[in-house]
């Protein structure tokens, strides 16, 4: 699985009614603007953002935060349902079938390659990248990576090779997506049964941290994203991913 670079960019599909709301007219002329969001803390956050600086503008607003996993908000912006939203640029390869290409592997590059195809197939602009690179991770507690020496998601491939214990709190759309906890395994020879997944609807993972944190049935690793900011309060260790999985 190549990897994919995912800085967030907020894109939009009706440019022209955005558009016509910059150019000084009335507020009446000002939306409405329908602003979603994926389901999980990243997007709602950001879709909030999103939110506040249009109606700070004398936009009108429809919020529709945590609209739907990311084929339903998909879906959404290009029937029209959806104006903006935040989405990541290295979803691109997914939206067109380019996995195997090594646009993804350059931030800027694939930043332009889903800006022009999305452009020329859907009418959709993707406006300016923020300067933010996340991506799906795996942490684990403080307490397993000291004891074991687990650092990078080679060390945790061997532990768990090795027997050790793990169970990994995951949303669906993690356990499931090509890009996430299947490439993880492919990339680094591992497998996690049912019985070693804990699996929590949505894609929040401020819930699937706080369950390896706290050790809900037993969880002692986590999805992430790499901007998270609770990892450090929760005594998380993000795992290093040599291999770009």
């Amino acid at each position: 699985m190549k990897r994919l670079l995912n800085l967030l960019v907020p894109v939009v599909i009706a440019l022209a009614l955005a558009v016509s709301g910059c150019a000084g007219q009335g507020i009446e002329d000002k939306g409405p603007i329908i602003v979603g969001s994926k389901i999980d803390t990243e997007g709602a956050l950001l879709s909030q953002i999103i939110i506040l600086m249009l109606r700070d503008n004398d936009f009108q607003v429809v919020d529709k935060s945590e609209f739907g996993p990311t084929d339903l908000v998909r879906k959404a912006i290009i029937s029209g349902e959806l104006d903006i939203y935040p989405e990541y640029t290295g979803n691109g390869a997914f939206f067109f079938y380019e996995t195997e290409s090594d646009v993804w592997k350059d931030a800027q590059q694939g930043y332009e390659r889903v800006k022009k195809l999305d452009k020329e197939a859907n009418n959709i602009v993707w406006l300016k990248p923020a300067p933010a690179n996340n991506t799906w991770a795996i942490a684990v507690t403080k307490d397993l990576a000291e004891t074991e020496g687990l650092s990078t998601l080679d060390d945790f491939a061997a532990y768990i090779n090795r027997g050790g214990y793990v169970k990994l709190a995951g949303s669906v759309e993690f356990v499931t997506s090509p890009v996430a906890l299947p490439a993880f395994q492919e990339t680094y020879g591992f497998t996690l049964t049912e019985e070693q997944l804990v699996t929590i609807p949505g894609g929040y993972t401020a819930q699937t941290e706080k369950a390896a944190a706290e050790g809900t049935q037993g969880a002692n690793a986590a999805m992430a994203y790499g901007t998270d900011g609770g990892l450090s309060a929760l005594g998380l260790i993000v795992l290093s991913d040599p291999r770009g999985a």
